[in-house]
């Protein structure tokens, strides 16, 4: 039998289809497959798995050895993933996706508690769910939405109905506050001025506001500090 693989082999030499790849032949007096190795002109027959000293493969997978023409004759060979390349059968690694690229550190804002979003919001429903609308940027529940929902300052309640009591203002957070975004300068009736970087608003309170009215990038941390390229205004708001 070893005899007449040998001769087919040898015919197919002399047709010029020698495999240059490893070739298993399973010969019935052995227990274990007959390997055809090495390229030609230098083939020879082995017991052994071919390659034993190359263990990698092209892509990165492990060698196993086993000649093939597809991947499913790797399948037997290994409790995993195979694959056949270029005429070896092979591993086959596990790939991860690569992480998605991150925005610039630069490009986050501060939310209340020193979580950083680089997510802006005018309206309670353009957040996710699980986050609220706070000072201009989705932040995380906490449960202490109310202790800084007015420009880092405690709010007056929760809104009802999308109202509060008179003289204040339902804010994207759900809470009321004396002005839409950011903390009062005081109240503007009987005649008082607002401080600078503050208008009057017809609820009598003095409110700040970024430039071109733009929305807020979360407020003031303490010390004045921003995120991104934002600066700290009247109002502890960032714009």
């Amino acid at each position: 039998m070893f005899s007449a693989v040998l001769f087919c082999v040898l015919l197919n030499y002399a047709w010029g289809d020698l495999p240059s790849s490893p070739v298993v032949f399973r010969v019935k007096r052995q227990n274990g497959p007959v390997y055809l190795c090495g390229t030609y002109p230098n083939q020879y027959y082995s017991y052994y798995p071919c390659y034993i000293e190359q263990n990698k493969c092209p892509n990165g997978g492990d060698m196993l050895g086993i000649g093939c023409i597809h991947s499913a004759q790797c399948t037997p060979h290994y409790n995993g993933v195979t694959t056949c390349i270029s005429g070896c059968c092979c591993t086959v690694p596990n790939t991860v996706p690569p992480n998605p690229p991150q925005p610039p550190v630069g490009a986050y804002g501060f939310c209340y508690d020193g979580q950083r979003s680089n997510v802006r919001c005018s309206a309670a429903d353009q957040c996710p769910t699980g986050q609220s609308c706070m000072n201009g940027l989705c932040c995380g529940l906490t449960n202490e939405e109310s202790r800084y929902a007015c420009g880092g300052q405690l709010s007056l309640g929760s809104c009802s109905n999308e109202g509060c009591d008179k003289g204040y203002q339902c804010t994207a957070s759900n809470y009321c506050c004396e002005c839409p975004v950011g903390q009062s300068g005081g109240q503007c009736t009987n005649g008082r001025t607002c401080p600078r970087g503050f208008t009057c608003q017809p609820n009598g309170y003095c409110c700040a506001s970024c430039p071109d009215n733009r929305t807020p990038f979360g407020a003031c941390r303490p010390g004045g500090v921003c995120g991104g390229s934002a600066r700290c205004m009247p109002g502890n708001i960032c714009c």
